[in-house]
This record gives C-alpha cells, structure tokens and sequence, in this order.
C-alpha cells in the first residue's frame, strides 16, 4: 500500500535561514518535532538530488493546508505517495515473516551482506528478522543505479539510468495461513485457560507435515504486531515487547519460543530413550521391565557397589506397577522403566562404565537434538545433549566454585546418574520445540529426520504477470533413524495408547475426541525446574495424526503450566479438532493429569 508523505527538495534548501524557516513552519502544521524533521532529511537512502520524505500518514488538512500555501515553504515541500509495508493478517505469523528496517553496522560484516551482488550499503532497507532476513538477497530486488549530471550550484542537468530497477523474487511458503492462525488461536487459548491454575507466561506450539517436514504453522506467545516495527521502534516500545526486567524474565514477544526456547522435554524424551535403547541392543522390542516406585543406581549387591552408596531415582508414582513393556511404559509414562534402560546404555556405552562410545547421545543427536535443525530462520537455538566432553568443559569453568556444576572431581567428572535422569528428559538436556516436532516426526514416518522448512518456492512473474517458479526448496532427510519397522511400531503404539487407553496419560485430555476416525499418537511431558523454588514444571505434549496414516506432526509447549496431559495436550487437541474440521470453534478445557 502507500502512505500520504510530505517531501522536502535538499537543493533548494540554500541556506540555514531558509533550511530554519521552513522545518519550523512544518513542525507547527504536521505537530511534528523540529529535531524529528531534521533526522528524515538526513536519510541517506534518498538521493540528495532527490526530494526526501520527513513525515508519513499526514492528515488530510495537513495536506491541503501545504499544497494551497506553497509560498511558505519556498517551493521545497510537497505532497507525495510513497510505498509503505503492510501486514493484511495483522499479528499472524509475526515471528516467522519477521520485519525489515536499515541494515545495521553488525549485518554489514556478516556473510550474507558482505558478499552480496548488488552490494549491501548503508541506509539500505534489508529484513532484521524471520523470512524477511534469511531471504533478503531473494526478496530485495535490485534497486535503479542513475547517474546525475549537476552544475556547481547542485541543479540536476541530466540523468542517465545506468540499471533499471528490478522487483524481488515472491517467496512461496509451506505455511498454511489457516493453518497458523489456528495454531496461534489455539496456543492462546491453551496459556489463557491455563492461568487459572498456574503462571504459564510463555509457550509455542509447532505444526509440521509428517512427511516432508514442511512448517505449516508455527506459534509463540507472546507476540508482537510488526505493523509497530514499520516505521521503527521507540526506546519505550522496545521495553514494553523485548526488555526482560528483573521482576519479569519470561515477557519477551520477540522471542520465537519454538526455535529459541531451550528447556528441559521431560517425558516426551522417552520416545528418544525408546529408540536409542532398542537401536543399540540393550533392549529388545519385546522387553519387559518392572515398574516400581523408586529404583536404586548403582544397583545394590552389584560387583563392586558399597553398601549404601546406591542413589534413588523415583517414579512419578509409588505404587508398584508391575512388568511392562515399551508400549505400556509410553502409555502410563513409568519413569522407573526408562531409568533403566538409561542404566543399561550408560554401563554398555557410556563414558563411565561402559565403552566411552556414548551411543545414547548419538542418537539423540541423529534424531535431531543437540543442534540447530537447519530451519530457514535465523537465531535458531542448538539445545544441549549434554555428554562427557560438555561436562569436561563445565568443570573446567567451574572448579574452582563451592559445588562444581559437573561431576565431583577432575577423575570422574561424568557420572552414571546424569545418564539416567537424562533416560527421562531431565537433567541438563535441552531442547526446542522445534527440535521435538522433528524428531516426533522421524517417529511418526518411518524414521527420516526431515530438515524442518518453511519456503516451498521462489516465483516471480513472467511478461504476462503470471507467477513462475524459479527455484524449489525440495524437502531434505537429513538423517534416518536406525531403527526397523518393529522397533519404530513399538514406539508408535506406546504413544497411540497414551491417548486412546484409560490409563494413557493423554487420555483425559482428548475424551469425547473421535479417535475411531482421526486416531492421535501422543506422548506428554513434565519438566520439573531444577531453578525454581516452588513446584513448577513445563508442560509439553508431542503428537502426530492420522495415527495409521501420519499426515501432521503437532508440539505445544508451555511454560511454568503444570503436567503435559493437564494443560499441553488440550491446545494439540483443539489444533486436531481445526485439521480435522471437528469443531473450528472449540474452547481449550484443562485435562486431568495422573502422571508425567
């Protein structure tokens, strides 16, 4: 679209008297300040022998009162529609599309300005954030390159176009616009009605295609309206979206939480611990483990093992419940269960007692942990597997603290415990959102590790004005999981089961859904927060659906909100329900959560 703007010709400001003159008597007609006049007519993105734009958006009065009084402004100030950003859909997909502004110091130095043809400058416009950064050489065009013949008193004699102006490619994107709304709707929602029981300041939620990896919604709360990002931020803005203070670390509405949040998965990293166990051998498709309340590591009456030495690590339930397998184990979320099998591949693989080769962690890597998942957005956090070589470092760090963060001494700075709590999404483990959705993903289609991706294609339109495709982002397996069709359908299944069977831990949370016609596979989640002094955890719940025939891959993500099934799962559940067409209309209701 375009803005009314008043524009002011630098060749006739001749002098300072005359200069003075007429951006006081502009001051008093647009009720702009002097000093604001005076920064706009400096833009060195404007040609000096062009007439530059001082103020946008100028009233109507405003307008006709400059173009009726020429003679006041000594024919230097006149009326023009200038080109002006746009956001038809408002607030959507705000932290995806990002915003532009001029390239800074820092962006000049980097690779992907430095090296560009035609070259970056500065006052150039480029994208600060989101798509609008990543593809800026695709999306900026090539401006028009004029040489201006002048006389020594600066009047422009003749010009000569050198380059003709060339639009920038338009970006076709994977993101579905129903889709994401949906998915921001339905993630506000959730946080919304979740706050009636806990803080829950943040969250976001992640939808890809099961099948390719393509990005069709993408949510975080909270948000901003880049309409405000347009013409610039104040310093008082700034604070009130992105400033974290003291009293309010959490607030931060630039920060795309499903690429940047790096926090603890809990359970949902049982999936992980389920395929590293059965893909390395400690554990067999059809393994049965007990379940108790509290298990002991080392084992006690182990070769070696002092008595009393053992520690516990306990089950998210007293009670005893029993032998089980994979599937029943995902499906009631037995920590006990997973404590071992993290047992068995730190004293077969593990840095302490085993082989040093720390196949849990390279796994979990493979699947997609551990490292940017190469989405086309900057900023992308790594997440942490945390192995014996990261906890070398920290000690190193922190050895000479009170009570160094790792391990308890130089010789034996791994210890066989952090396998164990990492078997259950604790400890030191990070990950993202994002980083959860493809590694649910690889779960959900046979085990290939998509990189996630947003832009489907480059178009631009041929002399006819019809869109032509002119580059292809193809979908990309980056990896793929080394586990068989069995293995991966004891995974599968554990999760069907923790939505559809009475004891599942997501089966509250979707009663009355019809899973006879759209069947969910999920799996919840309950970070505890080590740093917190009350009981607070992050909820999160992965998923994919159709279950026997995955088409979406679904991950909420919610801060300081209490158990996955109780407030995580009810935001998937009425994403599903928009997917699926059950209901578009539908209120997130909290579930009731027995366990992790």
């Amino acid at each position: 679209s375009s803005a009314t703007a008043v524009t002011v010709d630098r060749q006739i400001l001749d002098s300072v008297w005359k200069k003075n003159a007429i951006l006081h008597r502009l001051s008093d007609v647009l009720k702009v300040s002097e000093w604001h006049l005076r920064q706009n007519l400096k833009d060195v993105r404007v040609s000096p022998y062009k007439p530059v734009p001082v103020a946008y958006d100028v009233k109507p009065e405003q307008r006709d009162y400059i173009l009726e009084n020429q003679e006041d402004f000594f024919g230097a100030v006149d009326i023009d529609r200038i080109p002006q950003r746009t956001y038809p859909l408002g607030r959507t997909a705000a932290h995806l599309l990002g915003y532009v502004g001029e390239i800074s110091a820092e962006q000049l130095k980097q690779d992907q300005f430095k090296h560009a043809h035609p070259p970056y400058a500065a006052g150039d416009i480029v994208g600060r954030d989101g798509l609008e950064n990543y593809y800026d050489r695709y999306l900026r065009g090539t401006p028009q390159l004029q040489k201006v013949l002048v006389n020594s008193s600066g009047e422009v004699l003749r010009e000569q176009t050198i380059r003709n102006e060339q639009p920038g490619d338009d970006l076709v994107l994977y993101l579905d616009a129903g889709i994401q709304k949906l998915t921001e709707e339905s993630l506000k929602a959730g946080i919304f009605a979740s706050r009636s029981a806990y803080p829950t300041p943040a969250g976001a939620a992640v939808v890809l295609d099961a099948k390719t990896g393509g990005v069709l919604g993408m949510a975080s709360f909270p948000d901003y309206n880049p309409r405000q990002l347009a013409d610039g931020l104040s310093t008082k803005e700034y604070k009130e979206l992105g400033a974290k203070t003291k009293n309010n670390p959490d607030d931060d509405a630039f920060l795309n939480r499903a690429i940047q949040a790096q926090r603890a998965p809990g359970s949902t990293f049982k999936i992980v611990t389920s395929g590293a166990a059965m893909s390395t051998g400690i554990a067999s498709p059809y393994a049965q483990l007990d379940c108790p309340g509290v298990k002991y590591y080392p084992p006690p009456g182990a070769p070696g093992v002092e008595p009393g030495s053992s520690q516990p690590f306990n089950n998210w339930t007293s009670l005893n419940l029993g032998f089980m397998d994979f599937t029943k184990a995902l499906e009631v979320s037995c920590d006990t269960f997973f404590y071992e099998l993290g047992w068995r591949l730190e004293d077969t693989y593990g840095w302490q007692l085993g082989d040093q080769s720390e196949q849990f962690q390279k796994y979990a890597r493979l699947a997609g942990l551990g490292h940017e998942t190469g989405i086309d957005l900057p900023n992308e956090m790594d997440g942490l597997v945390p192995d014996h070589k990261w906890c070398e470092e920290v000690w190193e760090a922190t050895k000479n603290d009170k009570i160094p963060t790792c391990g308890t001494h130089a010789d034996w700075i791994w210890l066989p415990g952090y396998t164990v709590n990492m078997a259950i999404g604790q400890g030191d483990l990070l990950t993202t959102p994002l980083q959860m959705a493809v590694t649910t993903a690889a779960v959900a289609n046979g085990g290939s590790v998509w990189r996630p991706h947003l832009a489907m294609e480059l178009a631009r339109p041929d002399k006819n004005d019809v869109e032509q495709s002119v580059k292809d982002f193809a979908p990309d397996a980056v990896a793929h999981l080394p586990l068989d069709p069995l293995q991966l359908s004891v995974i599968q299944q554990g999760m069907v089961n923790a939505v559809a069977e009475p004891d599942g831990t997501a089966h509250s949370a979707f009663l009355g859904f019809p899973l006879e016609n759209f069947p969910v596979a999920g799996k919840t989640g309950t970070a505890e927060l080590t740093s917190s002094s009350s009981n607070l955890q992050d909820a999160w719940f992965v998923s994919f659906a159709p279950a026997n025939d995955p088409q979406y891959v679904v991950v909420v993500y919610l801060e300081k909100s209490g158990h996955g099934g109780e407030t995580a799962a009810p935001v998937a559940r009425q994403i599903y329900e928009g997917l699926f067409g059950i209901d578009r209309d539908a209120v997130v209701h909290l579930g009731v959560d027995r366990s992790r």
